[in-house]
């Protein structure tokens, strides 16, 4: 089957357009252009899942049904100089994630590290950009998030977890930062929107029914159905997926009870869109805290080396560590543009004239 050609699209207008739509649906300029870098900043590593593609379907769309306040009054509340407590009031999961991770750099400037839990926030999009916040100021970056309950436990038959994604971000020297940004569940939920804008089947080994049969059509993989889902890390029990079921689990509690939020368990049992139930856990570590940072960069680009270094299979130019490919895929798509579904396009379209906003994107 011949690989669709896409058309690609200019990421700076692709961001004004964006920041120009949130602010059609009352978001501030400054909110709105903080949610925009973030969307599009998906799209440019190639995270499509994260990107442009929900701005009208998911973000506009809550906005309009109330789901997410367009100006929220943020809370925050600590008792000890390294943690921190946020209320994001409903906001959009961007805005309350930027003010949130920066809270905790800056106390990682004071005290060699910063932690900050976040409840009654929304969808954040991806993890990696909240954790690659802490790169520019030699630390190393964490962001962790609670989602919709649509993943199974091992042999289990109805959804108790989310896919509760986690991102490391791990400054290097002359080699791309380690950048880790990964679901507990065998894949992200994004990847079942990918494949139904592109109308493809998704793999065995994905998804379950409720009687553990495996699901091929990812229009039967929704969230809020009361049986099955994705499956956790590591798939079935025998092939240990209870490893990626106690790792949702435990970022369930870092971002939802440690938050004082409740555990996200409890929302398995909706029928419908069960709302917000998105808490979030970001914390950054000082680097020079343990030793010289240009040391630690060194060693950084020493080890990527080695591991770039290592005999592959027929095929296969280098062994890549997180970040690697993403950081190829930025510098390509930068040049050549962003390439989009047509699907997406559409919904870029409807955008523009709902909202009476010039849609010149290329």
């Amino acid at each position: 089957m011949a690989t669709e050609i896409r058309e690609r699209f200019n990421p700076d207008k692709l961001r004004i357009f964006s920041s120009r739509v949130l602010q059609g649906m009352g978001v501030p300029k400054e909110d709105a252009d903080i949610t925009a870098e973030m969307l599009i900043a998906c799209d440019l590593r190639g995270v499509e899942s994260h990107g442009i593609a929900h701005l009208g379907p998911f973000y506009v769309t809550r906005i309009r049904q109330g789901t997410i306040t367009p100006i929220p009054r943020l809370k925050t509340s600590s008792s000890s100089p390294t943690t921190a407590s946020m209320d994001g009031d409903k906001g959009l999961g961007f805005v309350v994630g930027y003010h949130a991770m920066n809270d905790a750099i800056d106390r990682a400037k004071q005290y060699g590290s910063g932690f900050v839990t976040v409840r009654n926030s929304s969808h954040f999009g991806a993890g990696a950009y909240y954790a690659m916040m802490a790169l520019p100021h030699d630390m190393i970056g964490l962001a962790l998030t609670s989602s919709w309950p649509g993943v199974v436990s091992p042999d289990g038959a109805s959804p108790s977890v989310g896919t509760n994604p986690l991102a490391i971000a791990i400054p290097s020297g002359k080699k791309p930062p380690f950048v880790l940004d990964m679901a507990t569940s065998v894949v992200a939920g994004g990847k079942l929107e990918i494949a139904r804008r592109q109308e493809a089947s998704i793999p065995k080994g994905w998804a379950v029914d409720g009687e553990g049969k495996p699901l091929t059509d990812p229009n039967k993989t929704k969230y809020g159905l009361p049986t099955g889902g994705l499956l956790p890390l590591g798939g079935k029990a025998e092939t240990g997926g209870y490893k990626g079921f106690g790792l949702g689990v435990a970022i369930d509690i870092l971002c939802s009870l440690l938050s004082g939020a409740g555990s996200n368990i409890f929302l398995s049992k909706l029928a419908d869109d069960p709302g917000n139930p998105f808490n979030h856990f970001f914390g950054a570590i000082s680097i020079g805290g343990f030793l010289p940072v240009d040391e630690f960069k060194k060693q950084m680009d020493r080890m990527t080396e080695a591991f770039e270094s290592l005999p592959t299979v027929p095929g296969v130019e280098k062994i890549y560590l997180a970040g690697g490919p993403e950081a190829e895929i930025v510098e390509e798509r930068k040049t050549n543009g962003i390439p989009l579904d047509e699907r997406v396009i559409q919904t870029l379209k409807d955008l523009s004239s709902e909202l009476n906003i010039e849609y010149e994107l290329k």
